[in-house]
């Protein structure tokens, strides 16, 4: 009775898809849960996975735009999409999709140069992926994505393309030293620069002070000598000049009609010049 009833009945696991024939022609397709089909009459002929599968296209050589020999290889990530095209589109269309794969990757590696095989990695796997992807469908297989996994070079090619980093670091070093030499340069004639117009600018304030301060000794004598005691203020302040300039004449040697270790003497010559002064 359990036979019997196996042979009516058919349970399908989860992400998983069979095709069913009559009399060697399809028929349907059993989807995941438990399935109905005639004994004798019916028959699964194919049971596909939906689930992502992962195949490894394995190491080729290939030739780069500028003629260098590469060995590159990568992992293709395809999945079912159409049970029965997959079933019926090719005989084996996953090993299909595989030769396709190195195929395409061959053709997009001979658009590129061996620089930009390094460094246009995702822009490769979007092209391999695209001239896949076209191609499959009549398949039933749907094309996810596609990694390059390695490239790999001559022991020459890489003696060559290390002696090619190395010179560019170097060009790096040097532009960078000299940018920085420059911007040095730069930075000390600005200071000197600053630098000159802060003291031409001390300068002037200080000869704007003086000149300030001048007018304001010259309006305050002023004002004194139109006083009473005028008169005594201006002799002050004579005397005063005089006794200043004796003081620039120390360690140099001078004729003065005066003996200028005598302070009294020295005082009285000046009041007495002031005084010829204000007659």
């Amino acid at each position: 009775m359990g036979a019997a009833l196996r042979s009516f009945f058919v349970p399908v696991p989860h992400q998983t898809v069979c095709v069913l024939q009559r009399f060697g022609k399809y028929t349907r397709t059993l989807t995941p849960g438990l399935n109905w089909k005639i004994p004798f009459v019916e028959e699964i002929a194919y049971e596909h996975s939906l689930k992502e599968q992962a195949f490894m296209i394995y190491a080729q050589n290939a030739v780069t735009k500028d003629n260098v020999i590469i060995q590159i290889d990568g992992v293709l990530y395809i999945q079912v999409d159409d049970p029965v095209k997959c079933s019926y589109g090719a005989q084996k269309p996953i090993d299909y999709a595989q030769i396709l794969a190195q195929s395409v990757m061959r053709a997009e590696i001979g658009k590129l140069t061996l620089d930009q095989t390094f460094e246009e990695r995702e822009k490769m796997n979007a092209l391999i992926l695209a001239g896949l992807s076209e191609a499959v469908q009549e398949w039933g297989l749907k094309c996810l994505r596609y990694e390059i996994k390695d490239i790999k070079v001559t022991e020459n090619i890489r003696k060559a393309m290390n002696m090619e980093a190395e010179a560019e670091r170097t060009k790096r070093t040097e532009i960078l030293h000299s940018e920085a030499k420059q911007q040095s340069q730069i930075n000390l004639a600005e200071g000197q620069r600053l630098s000159k117009i802060l003291k031409a600018e001390g300068l002037a304030e200080s000869i704007v002070i003086r000149s300030t301060a001048t007018v304001q000794r010259i309006e305050a004598i002023s004002s004194a000598m139109n006083s009473e005691e005028g008169d005594l203020a201006a002799r002050f302040n004579l005397a005063e000049e005089y006794l200043d300039a004796f003081k620039k004449l120390e360690g140099k040697q001078v004729l003065v009609n005066s003996d200028v270790n005598n302070p009294k003497e020295v005082i009285k010559k000046a009041l007495d010049m002031v005084d010829a002064r204000l007659k």
